[in-house]
């Protein structure tokens, strides 16, 4: 059962989205994919492999060469949502944990996308895929996979997320726009996998990160600072210097860095949310600027 004080945050959540969605309310989704539409994106050199129905003939007549006629693709499609229950979510240094950041940033994609009325379905993963739902357009799905996946609880101590993406890639059969919420701490090389980039290719594929301060810094003070694994459960101890403080600064940098640099790579679009904010502008800034 979601705890009172999450219940609170979601139902805030959810009126302060459904309000804003109401505000921006602008125009349709535009899918920065290309994909059979109806809104003309540009014209191509015409390359092996291309449609050929797509052949421009009057462009091709005039330019003496075959080009193709590229469009946006259909603007009415689905969103899933793919939330990451694994144990290390529990880690939390501010007022909520991880996990309760990923229920609220989760619940307002749910809330935003149901206002738009666009059909959304979840999938929750650790190791494995622990729960997923089909695309739905009410109020009620939105709470009901809510609740459900926070009474999940992960049965391994391992994180992967490849069979997640499989998953997704047979169920999702028309082009969708595929939050991946995770921390993206993984024991399998998913960024750099071929079934991430096959994904890619057919889907939208936007990761939201949560960034816990913990993660961030270290705490204040002096002495020692005994950490844990929540997934593997190696302890070690950490002293408190000005250099340790750098050092780890600096290693949380660089992995943020190069998790931005693997997601152009991919390509997937991202964001980065601290838990300790609330989850509501980010996510609402993402799909303000997939307005036509």
């Amino acid at each position: 059962m979601i705890p009172e004080h999450v219940m609170r945050e979601l139902r805030y959540i959810e009126v302060e989205t459904t309000r804003k969605i109401r505000n921006q309310r602008v125009g349709a989704y535009q899918s920065p994919l290309r994909g059979p539409g109806f809104d003309f994106d540009e014209h191509q050199p015409y390359r092996p492999g291309d449609d050929v129905r797509r052949i421009d003939w009057n462009v091709t007549a005039r330019l003496g060469a075959p080009f193709v006629r590229h469009t946006h693709a259909e603007r009415e499609m689905n969103v899933m949502v793919v939330m990451d229950v694994s144990r290390s979510m529990a880690l939390g240094s501010s007022a909520y944990s991880k996990r309760e950041a990923l229920t609220f940033i989760s619940g307002s994609i749910l809330f935003s996308a149901i206002s738009d009325q666009i059909n959304t379905g979840f999938m929750a993963f650790s190791d494995r895929v622990l729960l997923t739902t089909r695309p739905k357009r009410t109020r009620g799905a939105a709470w009901n996979v809510l609740q459900q996946a926070w009474d999940l609880s992960s049965p391994s101590r391992r994180t992967l997320m490849i069979p997640a993406i499989r998953e997704l890639a047979t169920a999702l059969k028309r082009m969708s726009i595929v939050f991946i919420v995770s921390d993206f701490v993984t024991d399998d090389n998913v960024l750099e996998s071929t079934e991430l980039a096959q994904l890619a290719a057919h889907h939208d594929l936007i990761a939201v990160v949560p960034e816990d301060r913990a993660e961030r810094t270290l705490p204040a003070g002096s002495g020692y600072v005994h950490l844990r694994d929540l997934e593997s459960g190696r302890r070690v101890s950490v002293g408190l210097s000005s250099g340790a403080r750098d050092a780890f600064a600096s290693a949380a940098r660089a992995r943020r860095e190069a998790l931005a640099r693997a997601f152009y790579r991919v390509p997937m679009d991202h964001v980065f949310v601290p838990t300790d904010a609330s989850p509501v502008l980010p996510v609402l800034s993402l799909f303000a600027r997939r307005k036509a």
